[in-house]
Order: structure tokens, then sequence, then C-alpha cells
């Protein structure tokens, strides 16, 4: 009976060690994870290129195939690692390949990326790290609000609004103002919203060609900033950024209406104007975020919520009182110092695009 017993032991702890061998092993081992869908062309063209015969001839990768559409556990799966890389929700897409080399998670997307590098991604456990690359800082909460703060001191907008409320006034109506400044501020909040979001849209459809785009857009940056920093040393010499002098009369006509219509007019006119005219800033911070890969609605919503933030407070003081005539020169004088302002913070994000590209 002894005896029998300690053969059974001695059987029990041989079958746990080679079981946590072989399970020893297979953590040692490469696992490569491929996530697709059934009618994926891109996933189809990943299927047919031969790749995954040729990585599993290596007896150290482990293949998991994955497929999302159909299968919510896959799907939840796809969306827990993405998220664990650091993928943003816009940014997400398939196929996807993601690499687990003892633990260390890196990840190839996209049909030509998988099937150019994932051999030697997977075989000698290189490629893309978790977290940005040496030279590349990830867009902070922070750097959101200072930008923002900066292209929110916007004389293109401050003197528009001014006149809106000067001509509603002289109409004898403060509420009628007070309503159609804050009208104002809201349809340049959608605009610029809404212009945000649909640049950073089109970027992300030249993904081919996105190292170009991010190049062209920092050097497009960089000559703004330039452009705004020689009108403050050179007033008036060279081009300015700001409201065509033909575009005024206009402007002035539709505020003097003051209807709802004209005042949202004047809002979506305006704010279009702004994008040449203080809009470096905002498509810097957006190139920022593709690059970085750190775009992220909340940071959007929060950067145009700061953006207006001064239009609401300029027409609550002069709602309550503060002569507008007294605003429109103190805009006028500091002007200089908006433009020096956005200027430098234009150039240095040109200046990073451009390293970072």
């Amino acid at each position: 009976m002894k005896k029998s017993l300690l053969i059974l032991i001695i059987l029990l702890v041989l079958t746990a060690t080679l079981a946590s061998s072989a399970d020893l092993t297979e953590k040692q081992k490469t696992i490569v994870m491929f996530f697709y869908g059934d009618g994926c062309p891109h996933c189809t063209n990943v299927e047919d290129s031969g790749i995954f015969e040729r990585i599993q001839s290596d007896n150290n990768i482990i293949l998991k195939k994955y497929e999302i559409y159909h299968n919510t556990s896959n799907s939840q799966l796809f969306i827990d690692l993405s998220t664990k890389l650091g993928i943003s929700e816009i940014n997400r897409g398939i196929p996807l390949a993601i690499i687990d080399c003892n633990g260390n998670l890196s990840y190839l997307e996209g049909d030509k990326k998988i099937i150019s590098n994932l051999e030697k991604q997977s075989k000698k456990c290189e490629g893309m790290q978790i977290g940005p690359e040496p030279n590349q800082i990830k867009i902070t909460l922070g750097a959101i609000v200072i930008a923002s703060l900066i292209d929110s001191i916007n004389p293109c907008a401050f003197g528009v609004l001014i006149f809106l409320m000067i001509s509603l006034l002289n109409i004898g109506s403060a509420k009628r103002a007070l309503k159609a400044g804050l009208l104002y501020s809201l349809v340049v909040f959608i605009v610029y919203f809404l212009s945000g979001l649909g640049l950073f849209q089109i970027m992300q459809t030249l993904i081919p060609v996105i190292k170009y785009v991010h190049f062209a857009l920092g050097l497009t940056i960089l000559v703004l900033g330039s452009i705004q920093l020689l009108d403050c040393i050179f007033p008036g010499k060279f081009i300015s950024l700001r409201i065509p002098p033909s575009g005024k009369p206009i402007i002035e006509r539709i505020a003097q209406r003051g209807t709802i219509p004209a005042v949202m007019l004047l809002g979506i006119i305006v704010s279009l104007f702004e994008l040449p005219c203080t809009g470096g800033i905002y498509i810097a911070i957006l190139t920022t975020m593709s690059i970085n890969k750190t775009f992220a609605l909340g940071y959007l919503l929060l950067y145009n919520l700061i953006f207006i933030l001064p239009l609401i407070v300029i027409t609550l003081i002069i709602y309550k009182g503060t002569n507008p005539e007294t605003l429109q020169k103190w805009t006028s004088n500091e002007k200089i110092w908006m433009k020096l302002a956005s200027g430098l913070i234009m150039l240095s994000l040109g200046i990073y695009i451009l390293v970072s590209s």
C-alpha cells in the first residue's frame, strides 16, 4: 500500500514537473496574435501572402488567430490589447498582428506592414515598442490647455465679437447683445471642433503617405509662425495673418443685422477666416496627436471649450456694463503680444513636427 502510494506521488510530481516545463517552454516562445475579420480584403491579403507558413516553420513561434466581426470575446480582446498598446480608438483597425515576446508586446497594423515585417519581428523579437519613440513626447493635458489658452487669445475673433456687441448695444438691447454674443461663441466652438475632427480624419485617410503629410504640415506651421513673428518685428511690411480687408465690410454688414441667422453666419465666416489667422496652433496640435497617436475626442472638446472661453468672458463683461470701446482699444493695443505668443508656439510646434516626421 505504502509502495503504491509512493509510486503515485512520484508520478504526480513527474506530471506536474513536465506540465510546468511545457508551460515554461510555451511562455518562452513568441506568440503572434492575428486579429482579422471575415470579408476583410486586407486580412485576406495577409492570409494569401504565405507569411503565416513562413513564421510557423520556426518552432519557437506560436500563431493564434482571432476573428472579431462575429466573435464578441475576440472583439473584446482586440479592444483590450489595443488599449494596452496605446492605439487610440480612431487608429484601431484590422488586420492587426500583436507579437508577445516574453511578455513584451509590439504590433504591426495593415496588410503591407504585416507581410513585410512580421517574420523578422516575430523571429527576433524586434520592432515597435510600447510608448513613444525617443524623439517623441506624448501630448499631455497640460500641453493641450497651454496651447488652447494661447490660441484663444485671438484678436480676429475678439474684434468681430466686440463690433457685434457694439452694434447691438447701439440698438439699446443688452439682453439681445448677450444672447448674440453667446450664440456667436457657440457657433465658433462648433465650427472649430468639426474642422479639427475633419482635418484629423483626413490625415488618417493618408496613412500610406502620412510621414510626408506630417512633414508638409510641419513646414507650413513653421512658415505661419515665422510670418507671425515677422509681423511683430516689422508690422505691416510683410504678409499678415489676419482677416483680409476685403472681408471686413461683409462682416460688418452681417454684424449690424444682429438676427439669429446673421449671428450664426458671422460665427461660421469668422471661424473659417480664423484657421489661417491663428489656426496654425490648432493644426499643429492635431498633427502632433497624429504623430504620437494620442488623439481623443475629449482633448478636442477641451481645446475648443478653452478656445471660446475668452469670447464668453468678453460677452459677459460687456453685458455687465463694461464699455466695449475700452475692450476694443485694449485688443488693438495688445495685438502685438498676442501675435508674438502664437508665433512662438507655432514656431516651436513646427520644429517639433519636422524633427518627429
